[in-house]
């Protein structure tokens, strides 16, 4: 009882549909309704009708509520009034019907079977075995989801909300009990780099230069950040002070008191929380095609253009979190044809570019446009900062970083490349995170020329 009053006190939006004084109410309404629309057969003494299109609003009920469930991960609203409005839907012919109108065979369509309803094998009892087997399966699985928040909300986690998938019946993992899931590569004595991945990407963005480092005798961690890849099962909140907890811990589990950060487009807001969290533990940052922004209104209507599904989580419409939803339910189908969809994207990128949840990609989305770090860090910077942009970067423009008001110190280079130089160009990224900016020219806060391209990558 604890964790239902600490959960309810932490989430009441969430689990307003399931609150007894509003199942109580339409309860009342629902029997009210249901004994006026039997009564209304009386007239025809046809009161069975009542029964078969009953227990056909009754299955379609339970089946609405478990997608729900399923695809926006929290309870639908109109638990049992829901069952009134399919009742209604499966037996509006018949109401009409009292005012002169016969039935016809495209209500069926129209009206869930309305006319063929009655010719089920079985008749009633097979409706009733249907719709019980439905509400059974309903009332498991919203068992099951109401069981993984009270288990979050007994281990002090906000509750899960929106994490589709899995995440439904499987309760998330506390960040504080659990490190990232990261990969190590190489040894060095000097200090080492931390490469943070971008938006709806993880580590694999980042492993073919990380492998190019650790050969180099360079050591690297490479993690998922929270709600990606194989740390999508930690933690219930996604923001970057949240992100940055995560990177702080995970240094501290492997014991390293200074890191030089590596973030490429969004990845560089997370390396820029950590720096202001934990200024001491880090030695430099480089920023590999930063999600900042001189004209932050000009490139989010760029965002919109380039990806509905940008447009729609920034806008907070629903159809973000429905649409991330169904394809957590699908992630293995998505993974398996995701690279034929991304064929310029090397396949293992592709492939785990699916691997995140959608309140994780919302809040680091978000975090873009709502709390950006990264002009404040480029205007008065504490460590040593490099930047580097891609001359062909269609969702980073050069322009929008360089225009900005960069601090003289900051170094700056432009290389060729679109807004994936991590996978698509990574000895081009490796070599100049070995070396600084070798063979570019340092050209602050203005446009410059483009870096000669000393590090091949064919």
């Amino acid at each position: 009882m604890g964790a239902m009053r600490r959960a309810q006190g932490q989430w009441p939006r969430a689990y307003r549909p399931l609150r007894s004084q509003t199942l109580l109410v339409q309860a009342v309404v629902l029997v009210g309704a249901e004994v006026a629309l039997y009564t209304s057969y009386s007239a025809h003494d046809a009161h069975f009708h009542w029964a078969t299109h009953f227990l056909v609003g009754l299955l379609a009920t339970a089946l609405w509520q478990s997608l729900h469930l399923l695809v926006a991960a929290r309870p639908a609203r109109g638990q049992l009034i829901t069952v009134l409005l399919f009742h209604l839907w499966a037996m509006w012919p018949d109401l009409i019907f009292r005012l002169g109108v016969p039935h016809f065979r495209w209500m069926d369509v129209l009206a869930l079977g309305h006319v063929s309803a009655h010719y089920m094998p079985g008749g009633d009892m097979t409706w009733l075995v249907l719709a019980l087997t439905a509400v059974g399966g309903y009332a498991v699985l919203l068992q099951r989801w109401l069981a993984a928040r009270h288990a979050e909300a007994t281990a002090g986690l906000p509750p899960a909300l929106g994490i589709g998938g899995a995440g439904i019946i499987r309760p998330q993992i506390g960040p504080r009990t659990r490190s990232l899931a990261h990969e190590h590569f190489g040894t060095s004595a000097s200090d080492p780099l931390i490469l943070l991945h971008g938006l709806g990407a993880t580590a694999a963005t980042w492993r073919p230069a990380a492998r190019l480092l650790g050969q180099a005798g360079f050591e690297v961690l490479l993690p998922d950040l929270l709600g990606f890849g194989s740390s999508m099962r930690l933690g219930t909140r996604f923001g970057l002070a949240d992100q940055a907890d995560a990177i702080l811990r995970l240094l501290q589990h492997h014991g390293l008191d200074r890191v030089h950060l590596v973030g490429h487009s969004w990845g560089c807001l997370v390396a820029a929380a950590v720096a202001e969290r934990a200024p001491k533990q880090v030695s430099r940052l480089t920023l590999v095609e930063p999600a900042v922004f001189a004209d932050p209104d000009t490139a989010r209507a760029r965002f919109a253009r380039r990806s509905w599904l940008a447009r729609a989580t920034v806008d907070d419409s629903g159809l973000g979190g429905l649409v991330c939803g169904t394809m957590c339910l699908l992630r293995p189908a998505f993974a398996r044809i995701a690279p034929r969809l991304e064929p310029d994207v090397p396949e293992e990128v592709a492939r785990e570019g699916v691997q995140h949840s959608y309140p994780a990609y919302r809040d680091a989305l978000r975090s873009i446009w709502e709390d950006n770090p990264l002009p404040a860090l480029l205007r008065d910077p504490r460590h040593p900062v490099r930047v580097i942009v891609a001359e062909q970067d269609e969702t980073v423009l050069p322009g929008d970083v360089l225009d900005l008001q960069l601090a003289a110190e900051i170094e700056t280079t432009r290389v060729e490349g679109t807004h994936a130089l991590p996978f698509n160009r990574p000895q081009l990224t490796a070599g100049l995170l070995m070396s600084g900016i070798a063979g570019s020219e340092r050209i602050g806060p203005a446009h410059g020329p483009s870096a000669p391209s000393d590090y091949g990558d064919g």
